[in-house]
């Protein structure tokens, strides 16, 4: 191939009860990335469509820095010439570096039709996300690639949970911005044991969960016991819209990764709905405008199109 076209899904991380370590893959938004052979070396960021502040140099951008590493790696026969359309607004925080990361090594591995498998995959793309967050945390960038409900233990491979039928998602992103770095700031840096046992309680609650297929028992274990907590004062509006969701009809709901986007958990499409409605009118009232997503999780992550 000398062209290819791929897309990659927004992700949704820590999902209430694994900081860190948990992360899903959403059926939208996602982000379109067209890669070329080139005969040049390296790597060249032709365009980016939907985000202008973004960086064309290669060295300084999520997916030039995760296609070069993937590219070195298999020996660089040929040059890379990449176009981002970004449909995952950077600063969401749902996944919009992971998801161009994701799609740079998809295209890759595809251009050079090395064939490796996601989580083969998984360390080039830690290596575009490690210059937009500061560190190589896979709960981005693993379902970004995989798709589904990922687990990312300390050490070893990611491991991929069962999806239990019927969750609907909705995601409302309020247009401001929270650093992940200031994010991380307000997280206190010690835990009383009782919570630090009860969030490990929910976390096998989810995942038990999850095998047993039941999305009522899921939904209902997405208890956030100090992480969300501490965030919490850094979004605007959350606990208006967080009654809202909550009075709209949504299981569980939290802050998609550092924020300032927000998840709820519903069992069908028109209470997902209704809860988007809901919290976008709360926002609008204290005049500020969010994007709303009406989703569920994606069984498939970056691939070519």
């Amino acid at each position: 191939m000398n062209e290819v076209r791929v897309w990659a899904p927004a992700t949704v991380a820590n999902v209430n009860v694994g900081f860190d370590g948990l992360g899903l893959a959403l059926r939208a938004p996602g982000e379109r990335m067209v890669a070329r052979k080139t005969d040049a070396d390296g790597v060249r960021i032709r365009a980016i469509h939907g985000a202008p502040g973004l960086s064309l140099d290669a060295e300084a951008n999520v997916a030039g820095v995760a296609a070069q590493s993937l590219l070195q790696a298999l020996g660089a026969p040929c040059g890379v010439e990449l176009e981002i359309h970004k449909d995952i607004l950077p600063g969401s925080g749902i996944g919009s570096s992971a998801a161009s990361a994701a799609a740079a090594v998809v295209a890759v591995d595809a251009l050079l039709g090395a064939g490796l498998r996601p989580d083969e995959l998984l360390p080039f793309a830690l290596d575009g996300e490690a210059l937009a967050s500061g560190s190589r945390h896979a709960d981005n960038v693993a379902p970004a690639l995989m798709g589904g409900i990922v687990l990312c233990p300390p050490e070893g491979a990611p491991v991929a949970i069962p999806v239990p039928e019927g969750l609907h998602l909705t995601i409302v992103h309020p247009q401001v911005e929270i650093r992940t770095s200031e994010a991380r700031k307000v997280l206190p840096t010690e835990v009383p044991l009782h919570l630090a046992v009860d969030q490990a309680r929910w976390f096998a609650a989810f995942v038990a969960a999850c095998y047993r297929n039941d999305s009522v028992g899921a939904a209902y274990a997405l208890e956030d016991l100090y992480i969300g907590p501490a965030r919490a004062p850094l979004l605007p509006c959350y606990p208006a819209v967080q009654a809202a969701a909550v009075q709209a009809g949504a299981r569980a709901g939290g802050i998609s990764g550092s924020g300032p986007s927000t998840f709820w958990a519903t069992l069908d499409a028109e209470t997902a709905t209704a809860v988007g409605e809901s919290a976008a009118a709360i926002l609008e009232e204290a005049g500020i405008t969010a994007a709303i997503h009406i989703t569920s999780i994606a069984s498939q992550g970056a691939h070519v199109l």
